[in-house]
């Protein structure tokens, strides 16, 4: 019996009792059975929770090593997360803080989303209207190329005819229309020329005296072929309290008007035009009143308005094609009354007509100071500037013919050079009254000759004759030491002015 008993329980019964004893009781026998089962029941259990324990240490270590791995890769991923937003710090809508928690960087980032998402919506408005600023800059270009060639043509074409022309009556017509062409052409010009003065706030505006009743009637009568043209009538109202010697700038106002009316007789046939001043208001230094110009024409639809003041643009393309014009008129008009503190109004119907309005509040001339002309249409005087030694420095072979044409006309000594150093070495040799400079040349532009020139004379006038339009180029110009510049193509009229005024000088 006690070979299979266990080892611990074989030595106890073996020390303590007999084995007669032991084979002679069954009860006995029974017990230490049931004491043996006990025993290695025990020492079962013993070794499988020992193995269990051994388990579960290594797994448990497994695991440990496991998450230690994992939590150095979760900081190393958020110290990466989080240098890479502290690198928004230099974006002003966020704000980074010593802050590693891992919120507090969810939080920055879905804040750094949410704006970006709202960036790109904005990129996405943005990229829609810049399309659609192209595409009325393109249909400006195309009209512009229009209205550009159109003068062209009839300019090419009369010369032709003129070239080729015997009756001195037929040349007369022919030069008039030659003539109405370049003006259209100047105009369109100075158009532009103005609205990229204006959009770069480079507009001064004079305080003069003047006549704004005068203003107005000499602006209608400039305008007569044209309303004849269209078969308008055009009438002209002021009421009785109105006083008209006002002090402002009488060529800006001139400029509003002249683009209001011009526009209600383009678009109107065979109707009328009104032009309606109403006092408003008067003190005894100061007026406001309101103008208005008034059409039957063929009206804007109300869902238009503001179409016809934005930049580059008009009703549409058949209004272009069949009205003419570049679209600027308004846009001039709109930004000059802004200069006066005023603003453009406008009612209108579609076929029925418009009513353009605009209220001033301008000063009156109540001492009586030198009034000025503002009667559009009369003739310069062209003053003759006999022995006036001046030096040409233009490098256009057909506008040195033009200038040398139109200065000998003025009994002027005119001599030439065709670049700035060929002007400078002749201002060295010679003596002059004064310099008409181009200031894009070869070999070395009008900038640098003028520069040169002022070093060693500082007084002689210097005029650049010049067909750049850019106003920080003419500024440089200015700096540098040019007293003043005529833009080309030049009206001679005013080149005669400005080298009058020097001319007396020196008389």
């Amino acid at each position: 019996m006690n070979e299979n008993l266990h080892n611990y329980l074989g030595r106890q019964v073996k020390k303590y009792l007999d084995d007669d004893l032991v084979a002679q009781n069954p009860s006995l026998q029974n017990f230490i059975q049931i004491i043996n089962q006990s025993y290695l029941n025990y020492e079962k259990d013993a070794t499988l929770f020992e193995k269990s324990i051994k388990l579960n240490d290594i797994e448990y270590n497994r695991i440990n090593a496991k998450l230690k791995v994992e939590l150095e890769q979760k900081k190393d991923v958020q110290k990466k997360l989080f240098n890479t937003i502290k690198q928004l710090e230099s974006s002003n809508h966020v704000v980074i803080e010593d802050n590693n928690s891992s919120d507090y960087l969810f939080k920055i980032l879905t804040d750094e989303i949410e704006f970006k998402k709202r960036h790109q919506e904005e990129l996405y408005i943005a990229k829609i209207n810049a399309e659609k600023a192209n595409e009325a800059k393109s249909d400006f270009l195309s009209i512009m190329s229009h209205e550009i060639r159109t003068p062209l043509n009839a300019i090419i074409g009369l010369t032709y005819i003129i070239e080729n022309e015997k009756d001195i009556v037929n040349i007369h017509e022919n030069i008039f229309f030659l003539k109405k062409s370049a003006q259209h052409l100047h105009q369109l010009i100075n158009n532009i020329l103005d609205f990229g003065k204006i959009e770069n706030g480079k507009v001064d505006l004079e305080n003069i005296s003047f006549d704004y009743k005068t203003l107005v009637i000499d602006i209608t009568k400039s305008l007569e072929s044209m309303i004849r043209e269209n078969n308008n009538k055009i009438t002209v109202y002021f009421d009785d309290e109105f006083c008209a010697e006002i002090i402002s700038d009488p060529l800006r106002i001139s400029q509003i008007i002249n683009n209001l009316l011009s526009n209600a007789i383009k678009f109107t046939k065979n109707g009328l035009i009104e032009i309606r001043v109403k006092t408003l208001n008067k003190s005894q230094n100061n007026i406001v009143f309101k103008t208005e110009i008034i059409d039957n024409g063929i009206g804007i639809d109300l869902d238009k308005f503001d179409a016809i003041f934005e930049k580059f643009s008009q009703l549409d393309s058949s209004t272009s094609r069949k009205y003419g014009g570049s679209g600027l008129g308004l846009v001039i008009t709109k930004n000059l009354l802004k200069l006066f503190n005023s603003e453009i109004h406008i009612t209108s119907e579609a076929n029925k007509g418009c009513n353009f309005s605009f209220i001033l509040d301008l000063p009156l001339n109540v001492n009586q100071l030198d009034n000025y002309s503002s009667n559009l249409e009369k003739d310069v005087q062209i003053h003759m500037l006999d022995g006036m030694k001046v030096l040409l420095v233009e490098d256009n072979l057909i506008n040195i013919k033009v200038a040398e044409k139109i200065l000998h006309h003025w009994n002027i000594v005119l001599d030439v050079a065709q670049n700035g150093l060929i002007g400078l070495e002749k201002f060295y040799a010679n003596t002059y009254d004064l310099i008409l400079m181009d200031l894009s040349m070869p070999v070395m532009d009008g900038y640098e000759a003028s520069a040169k020139i002022r070093i060693v004379n500082s007084t002689i006038p210097i005029i650049a004759l010049t067909a750049t339009t850019s106003y920080l180029c003419l500024e440089k110009a200015l700096q540098i030491g040019v007293n003043e510049y005529v833009i080309k193509p030049f009206i001679p009229k005013d080149l005669n002015q400005k080298l009058f005024k020097y001319y007396k000088k020196i008389q």
